[in-house]
């Protein structure tokens, strides 16, 4: 945390209402997380700062000023506010290709793993408002970072204590109730019947 130079910005950016999100599906189709979930009726919806990691579709400015901007943490140069870049130190400690799901092999070094994930997650929460209690949709590019760092660090938490993962999995349901990632297949009574 220390290299970290400020936390990301958070805005609101509307308001996501779960009730209505919900008005389309069968009654008969709705977990019981979701029944949950869309009691909550309209809450505040946020966007996250963009800090991408540079792919081979960042200009040479984007990928300089990204450079710039790294720093050592724990022995690798990242930069510190770049939640894509916690995932990606975790999955490499786990021994992950690209697209491999956590859940679904032997990890080769967990604690290292879960470390960077962890990291990561520490940053997010550097950047909301505790308790969290509103919406950060999926749709919104700029927020799916945040998303995949607390899908790495449940998932990979979840290899060890699956008991303690399934919050992390259920908060992402909360704050995400069209679940782009998954989350809810993790989470007793989250599963649509």
């Amino acid at each position: 945390m220390r290299a970290l130079d400020r936390p990301l910005l958070a805005w609101p950016c509307g308001e996501f209402d779960a009730e209505e999100y919900y008005e389309g599906f069968p009654a008969n189709e709705i977990s019981a997380l979701e029944r949950e979930v869309r009691k909550l009726g309209a809450r505040p919806a946020w966007r996250m700062e963009r800090v991408w990691f540079p792919d081979e579709e960042a200009s040479a400015e984007e990928t300089a000023a990204y450079e710039a901007a790294c720093r050592d943490v724990a022995g690798r140069l990242i930069m510190p506010r770049c939640l894509d870049a916690y995932v990606m130190q975790a999955y490499g400690a786990a021994g992950l290709d690209d697209g491999e799901d956590p859940a679904d092999i032997d990890v080769e070094d967990l604690d290292e793993a879960l470390a960077w994930a962890e990291a990561g997650v520490c940053v997010l929460q550097q950047s909301l408002c505790w308790p969290f209690m509103d919406c950060l949709p999926y749709a919104e590019l700029d927020n799916r970072p945040a998303h995949r760092v607390l899908y790495a660090y449940a998932s990979l938490l979840s290899r060890r204590h699956p008991r303690k993962a399934a919050p992390w999995f259920r908060s992402m349901v909360f704050y995400n109730p069209p679940d782009n990632m998954g989350a809810r297949f993790a989470v007793p009574g989250g599963s649509r019947g």
